[in-house]
């Protein structure tokens, strides 16, 4: 396996994930650089991260068509994907596209193109795949030994924290982000489909809104001027923008991006703070997802059920997974843990991003997995917007 020259474009919490492991350098890839269009802001992060020596550049399209660079991973925002993926790939470089694929169904479907007209890769980085729960659900249901399936039904709960954040940064427009079901439960919709053999959705309705993060609460315009930030649950707080590590956020000098200590109950937004997802699909299964963000600690969960057994996954602290089969007898699962960021999954993503290229296909998780995921995320606020279930035209799924 050739070992390759990965660049990072994207100066922001995931781009600092990967740059320090390529920096650290693993058996098949290294960093060869980094790019931002923010000359400030890539200098911090490059002074933050260590990365000494590391070669830097604000211009994407010179950076794509470096000739010592090999592939690159994209941790933009979901709304320049499209126009850095096509020029990457047609300067003959391979993509890791950090979830999701696009804040459009039409720029999911003009990635897909170039993907295929060029002959490269491009790779969806959805980590959750490589999570050893996900992965012992998706054997056990593919074993069969659930027998017929008959529902599943999923929730990402993120702490009170996490869920404000999106409220105060670029995602709260969801003309830039797709939605927050796109921009940050298309991995939790990607999964369920994953495990379940990936079936077409045929109809999908969705409920949901803004409860909490309502204007009338506005105390102030930000957290830096407001009189009740220090018992406020939601003031601005590091940890889910750059630095992930840091104790102090380093704010982008765009605070209409990347948000700064905005208000989370600004009237400059259409983000929901809650939502629910119904789903029926081709070959009969019943689904469900909810999305809520008031919880004390992170958690996911996903319920398989069949004809012969329920299978239950519960993540946290202790993670559980369990089936029960007809006659009540419970197996319980254990995992080994992994080291690395997002449980140990984005040293193996990296690891399987260079297998991709070596094989010349992305395999399961390529744009089309994107694009399922993303066709639910579109259809379901399109529901939920309209206030009626909708059918998904089969052309939809063109590929």
């Amino acid at each position: 396996m050739k070992r390759y020259k990965i660049g990072v474009i994207g100066a922001g919490a995931r781009g600092e994930t990967f740059a320090r492991q390529l920096y650290a350098g693993t058996p098949q890839a290294e960093l060869y650089g980094v790019c931002d269009i923010d000359a400030d802001r890539l200098a911090k992060f490059c002074d933050y991260c260590e990365l000494k020596g590391a070669y830097t550049s604000t211009d994407y399209h010179a950076f794509v068509n470096e000739p010592g660079l090999d592939a690159v991973i994209i941790t933009t925002p979901e709304f320049t994907h499209k126009d850095v993926a096509v020029a990457a790939m047609k300067a003959g470089k391979p993509v890791y596209l950090e979830k999701p694929v696009a804040h459009t169904y039409e720029d999911c479907l003009e990635i897909l193109d170039v993907s295929r007209s060029t002959g490269k890769v491009a790779y969806v980085g959805f980590n959750l795949r490589a999570n050893l729960a996900y992965e012992t659900m998706h054997q056990i249901v593919a074993s069969g030994k659930l027998g017929t399936l008959i529902s599943a039904s999923g929730l990402e709960g993120l702490t009170y924290s996490h869920g404000a954040s999106f409220m105060r940064r670029f995602h709260r427009h969801s003309s830039q982000s797709g939605g927050l079901l796109n921009h940050k439960c298309s991995h939790d919709i990607d999964i369920m489909l994953w495990v379940l053999g990936h079936p077409r959705i045929k109809r999908i309705s969705s409920f949901g809104g803004t409860q909490i993060f309502t204007p009338d609460k506005q105390p102030a315009s930000h957290c830096g001027v407001c009189p009740i930030a220090h018992t406020c649950p939601y003031v601005a707080r590091p940890g889910f923008v750059f630095p992930v590590t840091g104790g102090q956020t380093i704010y982008h000098q765009d605070t209409t991006t990347y948000g700064g200590d905005l208000c989370v109950y600004s009237p400059d937004k259409d983000l929901v703070d809650h939502q629910l997802v119904i789903m029926e699909m081709e070959n009969g299964i019943k689904a469900s997802f909810q999305l809520q963000m008031f919880t004390h600690r992170a958690r996911r969960e996903l319920t398989i059920r069949g004809e012969l057994g329920l299978l239950e996954y519960h993540s946290g602290r202790t993670p559980i997974l369990q089936f029960t089969d007809m006659h009540g007898d419970v197996t319980s699962y254990d995992f080994a843990k992994r080291e690395g960021g997002h449980g140990g999954t984005d040293p193996l993503m990296i690891r399987r991003f260079c297998e991709a290229i070596d094989k010349g296909s992305a395999g399961q998780s390529g744009l089309e997995a994107g694009l399922e995921a993303a066709i639910v995320a579109f259809m379901a606020d399109k529901s939920r917007l309209a206030g009626q279930t909708l059918d998904i035209p089969a052309d939809m799924y063109r590929w």
